[in-house]
C-alpha cells in the first residue's frame, strides 16, 4: 500500500530532476514546519532522521554514556539494548514475561525510582503488548522522575501523539516514523521531537547528509494525504481482526484491542515459532528477531 500523493510527487520528481535542488537539506524546512504544526510545537524542536532507528541512535548518543543508568522493558523492541551497549550505559531491566506482558504507568514510575534510572525508553504503542499509554499517563511518568523519558511512537497508527509534552517537560523526547503509518518504509525517514533545551544539541550531532531528496519529497506529500492515512487505519484494523480469527483454535495468542501498527504473536516456549509454522502453511509473517 502506498500513498497516491507520495507516488505522484516521486513521479513528478523523476520528470523534473531539478526539483531535487530545492530539497538538498536533510533538515527540510517545509517538512519540519508541517510536522511542527501537526504536533503543536515549534519548528526548531523537530529533527528529521534516517527512520525511527536513526532517531533511536541519536537519542542514545546524546543522553547515554558509561555513567548513565538505562531503564529498559522486557518484552519491548529488542534493539534498544544494543544501543545501550554501544553507548556503554548501565542497563536495568523491568520484566513482565507472562502474557499479556503489560506494564501499568504506576509500575513504570516505581521502577524508575527504585532503580535510579537516568534514561528510559519505551515503545508506545507497543507491538508486543498492544498497549498505548495515553497523554496523561506519560505526563505523569515524566513529572515524577528525573530520568529522560524517550517515547518511541514508530508503530503508531494515528497522528495522535505525546509530542506536545516537549513544550512543558525538558525530560521528554518523542520518536516517530514515516515507515509504517505513512507507508514510506523503503525511503527511511523518521523524526525526533524534543524540548527546546535540547534543540541545539541535536542540531549539532545530526548528519547533514541524513536523508535523500526522494524521502523528503515523499514525506512532504504524504502528510497531506488524509485519505491514505484513513485507509491505512482501516486495513490495519481489518488485518488484526483476520489474524485474531485465524489463531482462534491454535496455541498462539494475540493481545486484544491492539493500538499498534505491528502486532506480535506469542506462544509458550514449548510451541514452535509461529513464523516458521505458518510459513509451512503458506502464511508469511516476520520472525520477531528480525527487529533486533
Amino acid at each position: 500500500l502506498s500513498s497516491a500523493m507520495a507516488s505522484k510527487a516521486i513521479g513528478d520528481l523523476l520528470a523534473n530532476p531539478a526539483v531535487l535542488i530545492a530539497h538538498w537539506n536533510s533538515q527540510d524546512q517545509t517538512v519540519r514546519a508541517k510536522l511542527a504544526n501537526l504536533h503543536g510545537v515549534s519548528i526548531d524542536q523537530v529533527f528529521l532522521t534516517s527512520g525511527a532507528l536513526g532517531a533511536i541512535q541519536y537519542v542514545f548518543e546524546l543522553f547515554v554514556n558509561d555513567r548513565t543508568r538505562v531503564g529498559l522493558l522486557r518484552p519491548d523492541f529488542p534493539g534498544f539494548v544494543h544501543h545501550a551497549e554501544r553507548t556503554r550505559g548501565e542497563v536495568s531491566w523491568f520484566e513482565k514475561l507472562v502474557f499479556p506482558f503489560s506494564f501499568s504507568t504506576e509500575e513504570l514510575s516505581d521502577f524508575l525510582q527504585k532503580e535510579s534510572i537516568d534514561f528510559f525508553i519505551l515503545s508506545n504503542p507497543s507491538a508486543v503488548t498492544g498497549v498505548l499509554h495515553n497523554h496523561e499517563n506519560i505526563e505523569s511518568l515524566a513529572a515524577h522522575t528525573k530520568a529522560m523519558v524517550v517515547v518511541d511512537e514508530a508503530d503508531a497508527i494515528t497522528t495522535d501523539s505525546v509530542t506536545n509534552l516537549t513544550n512543558h517537560h525538558d525530560n521528554v523526547v518523542v520518536i516517530r516514523s514515516f515507515s509504517k503509518f505513512y507507508g514510506l518504509a523503503a525511503l527511511r525517514i523518521g523524526y525526533i521531537v524534543c524540548p527546546k533545551k535540547w534543540s541545539e544539541y541535536f542540531g549539532n550531532i545530526l548528519s547533514p547528509a541524513e536523508l535523500s531528496s526522494f524521502a523528503l519529497i515523499a514525506a512532504d506529500a504524504v502528510l497531506e494525504d488524509i485519505p491514505f492515512q484513513k485507509q491505512t487505519q482501516k486495513i490495519v484494523a481489518e488485518n488484526l481482526r483476520l489474524l485474531q480469527t485465524a489463531i482462534a483454535r491454535t496455541p498462539y495468542t494475540l493481545v486484544p484491542g491492539s493500538k499498534c501498527f505491528a502486532t506480535y504473536l506469542s506462544a509458550p516456549d514449548s510451541i514452535d515459532d509461529p513464523h516458521l509454522t505458518l510459513f509451512h502453511k503458506g502464511v508469511s509473517i516476520l520472525g520477531g528477531n528480525i527487529f533486533g
